[in-house]
């Protein structure tokens, strides 16, 4: 049977996840962001280095999955102390390991830890134009309150803010 794990990211992951982004970046955003201005993106926020600095800051977290041993998936959380919120940043999930519950774990893992740091709500954005995505978060209890302009390149469109309230069991 096929096994679903996560780790902690590590600085010898900075590569993984640099091609997670960009590969389902590449699939989700091309329909409606020009790919210059998705790579420009990629390369302006997300440079090897920056990638570094994220990992040491003790208010990220970043992990990634793997089914079957290949890497597959890829979870972002910070806290935003000012704010004193829990967001997912990032959860993206290689195009042929969608439906295979990868973003369900790492999911349930964001759950977790925001219970393990005292937060009873996950935070997070997705694109309008995400279907996709969206409906998967709505689906899975998230609701979206807020409607902001999200700038990638010179494309702006519009970012959809939502959260879930934790249950019991996800909290310490």
């Amino acid at each position: 049977m096929s096994e679903v794990t996560i780790h902690k990211c590590t600085p010898e992951d900075a590569v993984i996840v640099r091609a997670i982004l960009r590969e389902t970046w590449l699939d989700s955003y091309t329909d409606f962001i020009p790919l210059e201005d998705i790579l420009w993106y990629l390369d302006n926020h997300y440079p090897t280095h920056q990638l570094l600095k994220m990992f040491e800051d003790p208010d990220n977290f970043f992990y990634v999955a793997e089914y079957d041993k290949t890497e597959c998936g890829l979870l972002r959380c910070r806290i935003n102390p000012s704010e004193k919120m829990f967001y997912v940043s990032s959860l993206y999930v290689l195009p042929g390991f969608q439906g295979l519950h990868v973003g369900s774990i790492l999911l349930k893992r964001a759950y977790e830890l925001a219970g393990e740091k005292g937060f009873n709500e996950v935070w997070l954005g997705v694109m309008n134009k995400n279907v996709k995505s969206l409906e998967w978060y709505k689906k899975s209890g998230f609701v979206f309150p807020v409607e902001e302009p999200f700038k990638m390149g010179n494309t702006v469109v519009n970012h959809l803010i939502g959260y879930k309230t934790l249950g019991p069991q996800n909290q310490k």
